[in-house]
């Protein structure tokens, strides 16, 4: 996925003519092999790598966010729409990294982003936390008939760690790389629910109403039941993965999204879990060493993990990118 806040030889317009500017060249708009060697000689005097490509981190050290080209005082511009609950320093690592991938996680808690993020940092357990948290609604609210309480955080999305630091946010995998060269995603969701006489519990004991039970035709991570990511959640995960891989020039369809296609043209009629042709969500050694690059699922590096889990909703949004 070509992105256009990152730029390289070849490309014209006014963000290169911007660049330019900064760097203190000729201003013409077209990047050309003089404007690639002002970029080398700029990028290995400050420590980076001095690729000639200009991303986000070459973007930082210019101190300038191209963002802002586009963006002005209207609410309605840009990513307005992301509200910022960022964790107190200490509580993630405040170094710029380069990002190649994007991880989608899920909580296994309750629908507040702002609680999860507050809990991140009050907890003890270190660095640990994603960049971004979508939150969701109550599990026993009926989703026909939900009060403005209970859909106040539904699809709201809350940044918790700027996009060039990183934190900790995939435990025990075969490359530590992926926690720092990753962009993370939190879903607010309940995880796996229990069945018992004919009602769904969470891990935690509370009951899930009817409307918010996804049932599997085939289990996925030993079980059948789970919490459903809402519509709201669907559309603002699609929402935020193409922002973040138009800023970071991160190819989302690499990884999950290749491997679902690779799926369906192997036989499978429909997506999992329908099919039960594919075990595309479950662990992947490859991923878990960071040689697949792309969008990635938690439940794909991690054996334990089920986060996040394939509801077909979810899948026809990511197949739809």
């Amino acid at each position: 996925m070509q992105s256009k806040y990152v730029i390289k030889i070849g490309h014209v317009g006014d963000l290169v003519r911007i660049l330019q500017e900064l760097l203190d060249i000729n201003p013409d708009g077209e990047f050309g092999n003089q404007t690639k060697a002002t970029v080398i000689k700029f990028q290995k005097a400050n420590g980076l790598t001095a690729d000639g490509v200009v991303g986000p981190l070459t973007w930082k050290t210019l101190n300038y966010n191209p963002l802002e080209l586009e963006a002005d005082t209207d609410v309605t511009t840009g990513a307005s729409w992301i509200q910022q609950h960022l964790l107190p320093d200490g509580e993630y690592v405040k170094q710029s990294t380069h990002k190649e991938w994007i991880f989608l996680h899920h909580t296994a808690g309750r629908h507040n982003p702002k609680r999860t993020i507050d809990q991140w940092a009050n907890d003890q357990r270190g660095r640990i936390g994603t960049h971004y948290v979508i939150g969701g609604i109550p599990s026993g609210a009926d989703v026909k008939n939900l009060s403005e309480e209970e859909s106040e955080w539904d699809g709201k999305i809350l940044q918790a760690i700027k996009d060039e630091y990183w934190g900790y946010h995939l435990g025990a995998v075969k490359s530590s790389k992926m926690h720092k060269g990753s962009i993370s995603i939190e879903i607010c969701s309940a995880g796996y629910l229990t069945e018992k006489e004919g009602k769904f519990y969470t891990w935690y004991g509370s009951q899930v109403h009817e409307s918010q039970v996804a049932r599997l035709d085939v289990s996925y991570k030993d079980h059948k039941y789970y919490h459903k990511y809402s519509t709201e959640q669907i559309k603002a995960t699609k929402a935020l993965l193409l922002l973040l891989a138009d800023k970071h020039g991160i190819d989302i369809k690499l990884g999950l999204i290749s491997m679902l296609k690779s799926s369906t043209k192997h036989g499978a009629s429909q997506y999992y879990p329908i099919s039960g042709n594919s075990d595309v969500f479950n662990y992947n050694e490859l991923a878990c060493c960071g040689k697949v690059k792309g969008l990635l699922t938690h439940g794909q590096v991690r054996t334990d993990k089920s986060d996040i889990f394939p509801q077909t909703e979810m899948i026809t949004m990511l197949m739809s990118l």
